[in-house]
């Protein structure tokens, strides 16, 4: 029996994506076209009891190496609500030579009704410490709608799910950024965990909740979504007697497959897992038509994101249908909002250059005359020359008050800005 400890080989900047809400639901089923093939699906090596993978967070993502077809090692991020993995760029898809089994349209999460992919068979996936998945399915984006580097500040160019979380038990150590993948007869669960019960339709991970808003509870069953980064996404329209919070700002909750996600986020007065207890939690209502429509049909209530999961260690047991939850070194933080009113990307070739690309009027931002499509120097001397946009955003959304220094280029002019960050929900 062996353990093996898989080292880092790709160059790692803990990235974050710029986005609060990343969300990303795709219920396009890849039938499996392997049949008569001898091997199919992700296997680890013989007498390997679990490998180890260490893991970048980005804004709650899991981001991990995955080699395709033996010869190229690209990032992607760890998705439950993923049935096929997906590549965003169909340049690589190209240089790799991969073989297109058809064309199809999918609907995604977003202001545009659909999207144009291929799917690809036969693809060979490679994990570290020499798991390999033989004739695979893989989605290939025909144009690279999410931009995920640009949203990020690194280059991730894919997504994957459930071809691994249903072939391992999956544990997320969200403390360490270590991912560990267990041979699932040699599984033995912490004793310090607690165990939640999950159901898994279709592809995908669901729980029992139950929340409460002004002095009414509703229990409801939600999507556990590895892919967002939210703490929580909702359809209202879907509880019984629980309305939206009284309190919310409309604001860009993200971006999905389809375009640009609008919507309101407000606070829950609290939300219950077995027997862990959360205040004040945030959640995201997006406006109908940009992603409700895809809720019902896949997630139907909503998820629950990485800004929630990331205050456990969790460990997915597909098989079982159970879910280990264990208090991790985050479960007590509050959850906190971007401070600022302003949205940034990172751009430029080396992805080294902070551009503001939305602004809510009335903010903090605005209010400092900054405005879309100026290009940041620095904040608080902060640049992803020297830091990641992980560390931006956590200075944007870090204490009421906390006074903040901006250069920022417009129209080939340089100026500074003053402004103070304000908690507005």
């Amino acid at each position: 029996m062996s353990v093996i400890h898989y080292v880092r080989d790709f160059p790692m900047r803990n990235p974050i994506i710029s986005l609060i809400a990343f969300i990303l639901v795709i219920n396009t089923c890849l039938c499996s076209t392997a049949s008569g093939q001898k091997e199919f699906g992700f296997k680890m090596p013989e007498s390997t009891r679990k490998i180890e993978i260490p893991f970048d967070q980005h804004n709650n993502l899991i981001i991990i190496p995955i080699t395709i077809n033996r010869f190229l090692t690209l990032k992607f991020i760890l998705d439950t609500g993923v049935e096929s993995a997906i590549l965003t760029e169909k340049l690589y898809a190209d240089i790799l030579d991969v073989n297109y089994v058809r064309e199809i349209t999918i609907d995604g999460p977003g202001l545009v009704d659909s999207v144009e992919a291929y799917i690809a068979n036969q693809v060979t996936f490679g994990l570290p410490g020499g798991v390999i998945g033989h004739n695979m399915n893989m989605l290939v984006l025909k144009e690279d709608y999410l931009k995920l580097s640009e949203n990020i500040g690194d280059d991730v160019h894919g997504i994957i799910g459930y071809d691994i979380f249903s072939r391992f038990v999956v544990d997320i150590n969200y403390d360490d950024n270590i991912l560990t993948l267990y041979n699932p007869q040699r599984f033995k669960k912490s004793r310090r965990a607690v165990e939640v019960p999950i159901e898994i339709r279709g592809s995908k991970p669901f729980l029992n909740a139950t929340i409460k808003q002004d002095n009414k509870k509703t229990s409801l069953d939600i999507m556990i979504d590895t892919g967002a980064s939210h703490a929580a996404l909702i359809d209202y329209n879907f509880l019984d007697g629980i309305d939206l919070p009284e309190k919310t700002i409309e604001t860009r909750l993200g971006r999905g497959i389809a375009g640009e996600i609008p919507g309101q986020v407000g606070r829950m007065d609290s939300v219950t897992i077995n027997c862990f207890d959360f205040s004040e939690m945030l959640v995201s209502a997006p406006y109908e038509g940009a992603y409700n429509k895809l809720i019902k049909r896949g997630a139907r209530i909503g998820t629950f994101g990485g800004e929630l999961l990331n205050r456990f260690n969790v460990t997915f047991d597909y098989a079982n249908e159970k879910l280990y939850l264990k208090k991790g070194e985050k479960y007590k933080e509050p959850f906190e909002y971007d401070m600022s009113g302003m949205a940034l990307n990172a751009v430029g070739k080396n992805l080294d250059t902070l551009k503001v690309i939305s602004i809510d009027k009335d903010s903090p931002a605005y209010n400092a005359d900054i405005r879309r499509g100026d290009i940041i120097h620095s904040i608080n001397g902060k640049s992803l020359r020297y830091h990641s946009l992980s560390d931006i955003y956590n200075l944007l959304q870090s204490r009421d008050g906390r006074k903040i220094k901006v250069k920022l280029f417009r129209d080939g002019e340089k100026k500074k800005v003053k402004f103070r960050l304000k908690r507005v929900i």
